[in-house]
């Protein structure tokens, strides 16, 4: 039998939401082809009052928050050393690699000449916050593809990369936490030069700080939704255990950015707050839905151990920073008198298809590589220096040959 026929077959096996989704990202490859072929010009409604658009708003300043899971649950687990959270730790790396990696798709299909991209690494232009986000999202995507490794290398018995990954496991940590840290602060210091421009609600000198404690606890949500997600549509073991620590840990946080958010607004804000309707209305909704009803939840004891409820309080969170996101990069910086920017069919196409690219691979990665397995207690850290190939025993473990 070819190789073709085997993949044809397997495919024949899947769900028929898997195939749904690979049309979905067959419909956004050739949408992406049509706006190489064609320019930004023609396929996209952006302008220059609209520099920005969907593409932006959603696929990066959105996309990259969401894909923080990796590095808040690897500092948990690795650097505060709370190994029994470690079942959590490769699920928010796969999501975490391809929410990076579909971020550089996102910003190749931005770039008014995206053959230039590779300028960046040769032509350094250390005063711009934006060649700082373009460096550590780039070292961020290396370091999670390496972090990738490690199941990849226990489902092909490759001996000596996973014994060299297993030993580089904590350094990899605090470098992605180092790398988060600047870039996911300074997607906030974009805005910082919209001064006449982004709503008073929105705009204060402390963006940088908000985007990074945002990044931190919808990070662990993301862990919490992906994690209840996975027992209930994929038959993985409940972990609702394990999130009960997660439950503790992001009131801690969200109360720090309630604390900032509020400072910021009642002391760092000049102008009007109240003056546009629709604003306040958007404000109210990421605010309350999408922070202090969470953060309420997030306090109770039942959370500990209701499933239901970490998943929606989880739920409300990611809507809130998405909400959040685009109110500061798309609604809030709409003035008064001027057309409003909606994506066309083009932009819609892709950012639906890269939203699929990302379930479908997630899904498709899980089926064929140990990403659920992996318990501390089950796996065999003592693997000898010799060129051999492993064997799996049990959960993830592994063991001579």
């Amino acid at each position: 039998m070819t190789a073709a026929r085997i993949v044809i077959n397997e495919i024949k096996g899947y769900h028929r939401f898997i195939k749904f989704l690979m049309v979905l990202v067959g419909a956004a490859a050739v949408a992406s082809a049509v706006r190489f072929i064609f320019g930004l010009g023609a396929t996209t409604n952006l302008n220059d009052l609209y520099p920005w658009g969907l593409w932006i708003s959603f696929d990066v300043v959105t996309a990259v928050p969401l894909a923080a899971g990796a590095f808040t649950i690897g500092i948990v687990a690795h650097v505060f050393h709370i190994k029994k959270l470690e079942p959590l730790v490769r699920p928010a790396i796969v999501t975490g690699f391809l929410g990076y990696s579909l971020v550089c798709v996102g910003l190749l299909l931005d770039l008014g000449q995206p053959q230039r991209g590779p300028y960046v690494l040769f032509n350094w232009n250390v005063h711009s916050p934006m060649f700082e986000v373009s460096m550590c999202v780039m070292a961020y995507t290396t370091v999670l593809f390496l972090e990738f490794l490690h199941p990849v290398s226990e489902r092909f018995g490759w001996h000596i990369p996973l014994r060299l990954l297993r030993t580089l496991e904590l350094p990899f940590a605090i470098l992605a936490a180092m790398i988060s840290t600047l870039h996911q602060s300074t997607l906030g210091t974009f805005f910082l030069i919209a001064v006449d421009k982004l709503h008073n609600l929105w705009y204060n000198p402390l963006l940088p700080l908000q985007f990074w404690l945002s990044a931190i606890f919808t990070g662990l949500s993301i862990v919490i939704f992906e994690a209840s997600l996975v027992h209930k549509y994929m038959g993985q073991p409940d972990e609702s255990d394990l999130l009960a620590t997660l439950t503790k840990i992001i009131p801690w946080i969200m109360g720090g950015y309630i604390a900032v958010k509020a400072y910021a607004l009642a002391f760092l804000s000049h102008g009007p707050l109240f003056d546009r309707p629709v604003l306040t209305a958007l404000f109210s909704v990421e605010v309350i839905v999408g922070l202090l009803i969470p953060f309420a939840m997030f306090l109770t004891k039942r959370i500990r151990t209701d499933k239901q409820m970490q998943l929606r309080a989880a739920s409300l969170v990611i809507i809130g920073l998405i909400l959040n996101r685009f109110n500061v990069s798309m609604f809030a910086m709409h003035q008064p008198g001027q057309p409003v920017y909606f994506p066309n069919f083009i932009e819609s196409v892709v950012t639906i298809g890269i939203i699929a690219a990302h379930i479908l691979f997630f899904v498709l990665i899980a089926k064929y590589f140990p990403i659920f397995e992996h318990h501390p207690e089950a796996t065999d850290y003592t693997i000898p220096d010799r060129f051999r190939k492993i064997e799996k025993h049990g959960h993830g473990a592994a063991s001579e040959a």
